[in-house]
């Protein structure tokens, strides 16, 4: 359903194309907790691993634990993973469903939540989980679709030349 549903949302003309090699779209969400959160402001000090998911997602909630070892890898050398949920619903109700599956399973990243798919839209995003990798610089360094393992050798390459 949700690619039937993002195919047919509406384009934005002009619009900066969030492809590998291009600039990041910027974007403020606001976190589970109602603080806003944008993009750009990260960026200055920050590498960026944006991850579209929901809590629906069963490959999601597989590839999450391997994200959190990932982020507790690399935090300190300067990566950010923003987990943007794409819960749809009233804000304060997909708030308290994204924090119950971030405690339950012990994920200390920040979550942001989309539910009216403004970001989603931004980046065109066709399935999930999606990951766009994002350097200092706000450019878009690599782009997966689908599950993975974020600790692996390969992932683990990938995330040491992002934090060059």
């Amino acid at each position: 359903m949700l690619l039937v549903l993002l195919a047919s949302a509406p384009g934005q003309a002009g619009h900066v194309q969030a492809a590998v090699g291009h600039r990041a779209p910027d974007f403020t969400l606001r976190d589970a907790q109602g603080r806003p959160v944008q993009l750009s402001q990260l960026l200055t000090k920050k590498a960026v691993f944006l991850n579209f998911w929901a809590t629906w997602c069963v490959p999601c909630r597989e590839e999450m634990p391997t994200m959190e070892r990932a982020y507790r890898e690399y935090k300190a050398r300067g990566l950010e993973i923003l987990a943007v949920s794409v819960d749809a619903g009233h804000e304060a109700v997909v708030a308290v469903a994204v924090s119950k599956f971030m405690n339950e399973l012990k994920l200390s990243f920040p979550a942001l939540l989309d539910p009216g798919w403004k970001v989603v839209n931004l980046y065109r995003v066709l399935g999930l989980p999606a990951t766009y990798l994002i350097d200092r610089g706000g450019v878009i360094r690599a782009v997966e679709i689908g599950q993975r393992d974020w600790f692996s050798p390969e992932s683990r390459k990938k995330l040491e030349e992002l934090l060059q």
